[in-house]
């Protein structure tokens, strides 16, 4: 312990010498929700309610300045489409819950502090932490039909997530030792939106749509992205792979009813 005390001393004396720009670091749970937008199927003008419940999970992933993440959660999503000319409009209420396993990394500009990879190679650097997130999210928005066999959406509202684990407590001491730059707390909200878009393959067989999310900050290189590629059957069963700033891949499996 003492001597893992001074060699934080000592790195945080290098950082103020230098005046290098720490790597920085960020909640799990700022990355968009992983609901994704299924395609309303009734037809225009009619009402549509629709539930869907979703697993998902990663294995040996990356993400910003994170890396081996391997984890797992679920999600469940709420969506009303209201009747008559209005029906292209609906609101949605999801929420999502993950937890896992991950190794703090060096993959993001800025990188280049030598006191933070000093500290990513000592044994203490080369741990697995774990971590939690709970994330809500309500949005409005609103889909349209491209002729008989396309649609085009999109979606606004707020994201709220909270976090924990000795991910969050280690990225916090890291911060006060100055080898780090924590982005944002273990609880925050920002802004949210989202624009989909995809061919429908016939009432048989389902629909395609490929999504792009985008969770907002105070600046630019804090926004954080998801783009994903999903199929849903008429059964009510979908299937998303995606990609965002936190995971480098997952994928999701899920079922819909509709009411």
């Amino acid at each position: 312990m003492l001597a893992a005390s001074k060699l934080a001393a000592g790195i945080a004396a290098a950082f103020a010498l230098t005046g290098c720009i720490p790597p920085q670091m960020q909640s799990m749970g700022a990355a968009p929700l992983p609901a994704y937008h299924q395609p309303k199927s009734t037809p225009d003008g009619e009402k549509q309610i629709t539930l869907s419940a979703d697993a998902y999970g990663t294995f040996a992933a990356s993400g910003f300045n994170v890396e081996q993440v391997n984890a797992g959660g679920g999600a469940l999503s709420f969506e009303f489409h209201p009747a008559g000319a209005i029906s292209p409009l609906f609101v949605n209420a999801s929420v999502a819950g993950i937890a896992g396993t991950l190794q703090f990394g060096c993959n993001d500009v800025p990188c280049n502090f030598d006191g933070y990879n000093a500290w990513l190679d000592s044994k203490d650097g080369d741990e697995d932490y774990t971590f939690w997130n709970l994330q809500e999210r309500i949005v409005a928005g609103a889909e349209f039909n491209l002729g008989s066999h396309l649609f085009l959406g999109a979606a606004g509202g707020i994201q709220f997530y909270q976090g924990g684990g000795d991910y969050e407590s280690k990225r916090e001491r890291l911060e006060d030792a100055r080898l780090v730059e924590n982005m944002d707390e273990r609880a925050d909200w920002r802004p949210t939106a989202s624009l989909w878009f995809g061919p429908r393959l016939g009432e048989s067989a389902g629909s395609l749509a490929i999504e792009y999310g985008v969770t907002f900050a105070d600046k630019v290189k804090e926004w954080n992205t998801t783009l994903g590629i999903s199929y849903f059957h008429p059964s009510g069963f979908h299937g998303t792979v995606y990609t965002n700033t936190n995971t480098s891949f997952a994928v999701s499996l899920g079922k819909s009813f509709q009411f």
